[in-house]
């Protein structure tokens, strides 16, 4: 079936476009265009909604309402449309949207508005072909859903080319979708999903790669939640809170969250909720706050944020905290990697711990790559507890010492070392403070049993 210019083709009630081939060509004034109304069907039929090369030309489009649904069509637009309104849904159609071919032009795209669903559908937005040229895009509108759909933002390979994007606005969600954006190569743009508004993730994977992104700098007051993120991209976050962790599961992005975005601004910041662990390890410029009130957050790149260790959380890495740390009373603050891997975690401002917080230092042996080392360039100010966590069987020997903590100044001390008596109660845990570190050192138990193991 092929529609003239300017030409519709309907389906009502619950009638079908069985495995048909539809074509919607491009016009003066309109293009042609295939509507799906009440129950009616897409089945398995192909549809291309065709553009022009001339900027001003009409599209083709094709458009569900009612209850309408794609079913398992494949919908390929090259500078047409597709949209989805009311109640009707992507099914499980393969859609295609392209690039522009045209600098100047905007891509195709479908759009999801009031109700609508993209069901189980497979989405790939692709980039522009040319320097100047738009991406395709997808965007849901109003009370619209991405459904378990899986949306592939696909990034230009050529320079100037921009890539393509998923947005969500108004109140729709991203539900139990797949996200991605990929990177750009040889000067591209990188695919980029946006949420804006009072936009909602749900429980959405989002994976970002290269110079792909995710952009949250439009969204309202207070931010957004997410499960997880993953992969190696960016994440603008303008004045806006991100917090990740909702699903308590764990995941690593190697990609930077930052300030900015395509509304601008700064004052960013991050909070770390759920039990799993969120592994950042590039560095990270957003300027406001990191709160960690579950879990662990590891930095094994850098973040440039004051850090706040919270009720119940651990902060743990191998990298850098450019701003200071506050660890409140039941936080943690293991310096090292995972659970058996010692290391060393920079803090270039103050390191403060309350009273009931702790510093956990893991040790495998004497060697200074063999026992963590919290490094503190500004002021030390200590309370609370340290835990020395012996690993993989090692146990130190009398006089065996270990420079666990450097600082540029010293208030206070630890209150208690936990486990103080060790080695079946023969040896003791002891700490010397000095003028720019302490060092955790062996002797001999002369703790008398039933006293409160206070450290020296």
């Amino acid at each position: 079936m092929n529609a003239a210019p300017g030409g519709v083709t309907s389906f009502f009630d619950t009638s079908t476009a069985a495995a048909s081939t539809i074509n919607n060509n491009p016009g003066a004034t309109d293009g042609g265009r295939t509507n799906f109304y009440g129950n009616s069907s897409a089945g398995n039929a192909t549809i291309t909604n065709q553009g022009a090369a001339v900027i001003s030309a009409a599209p083709g489009f094709t458009l569900f309402f009612d209850s309408s649904s794609a079913g398992s069509a494949t919908i390929i637009n090259n500078a047409g449309y597709t949209e989805f309104i009311q109640d009707s849904t992507a099914d499980n159609a393969t859609i295609t949207n392209n690039g522009a071919t045209v600098s100047g032009a905007i891509g195709s795209g479908t759009i999801f508005s009031y109700r609508s669903t993209a069901g189980n559908a497979t989405i790939t937005n692709n980039a522009g072909t040319v320097s100047g040229a738009g991406g395709a895009f997808t965007s849901f509108v109003a009370r619209s859903t991405a459904g378990d759909a899986t949306i592939t933002n696909n990034g230009g390979t050529v320079s100037g080319a921009a890539g393509a994007s998923t947005s969500f606005l108004n109140s729709s969600t991203a539900s139990s979708s797949t996200l991605v954006a990929n990177g750009g190569s040889n000067g591209g743009e990188g695919g980029t999903i946006i949420f804006e508004d009072q936009s909602t993730v749900g429980t959405a994977q989002i994976e970002v790669f290269g110079n792909g992104s995710l952009d949250l700098s439009g969204h309202d007051a207070p931010g957004l939640r997410i499960n997880s993120i993953e992969g190696d991209g960016n994440v603008f976050l303008e004045a806006n809170n991100l917090t990740v962790g909702s699903d308590n599961s764990s995941a690593t992005f190697s990609g930077a969250v930052q300030d900015g975005g395509r509304s601008g601004g700064a004052g960013g910041s991050l909070t770390k909720i759920g039990t799993g662990t969120l592994t950042l390890t590039r560095a990270n410029t957003y300027t406001g706050n990191t709160n960690v009130n579950r879990g662990v957050l590891q930095v094994d790149g850098s973040i440039t944020s004051n850090t706040f260790v919270n009720h119940g959380a651990t902060l743990a890495g191998t990298g850098t905290i450019q701003g200071n740390i506050m660890n409140h009373d039941l936080g943690t603050v293991r310096p090292g990697g995972a659970l058996g891997a010692p290391g060393v975690l920079t803090i270039v401002g103050n390191y403060t711990q309350t009273q009931y917080a702790t510093l956990m230092i893991q040790i495998a042996g004497t060697n200074a790559s063999e026992f963590s080392v919290l490094n503190v360039l500004g002021n030390a100010n200590l309370n609370g507890f340290l835990a020395p966590v012996l690993l993989n069987g090692f146990v130190p020997s009398i006089a065996d010492s270990f420079v666990f903590l450097n600082y540029g100044s010293l208030i206070g001390e630890f209150s208690h070392i936990r486990h103080q008596v060790f080695d079946n109660g023969m040896l003791q845990w002891s700490v010397i403070y000095q003028n720019n570190d302490a060092i955790l050192t062996v002797g001999p138990n002369t703790i008398p049993d039933g006293v409160q193991h206070f450290c020296s």
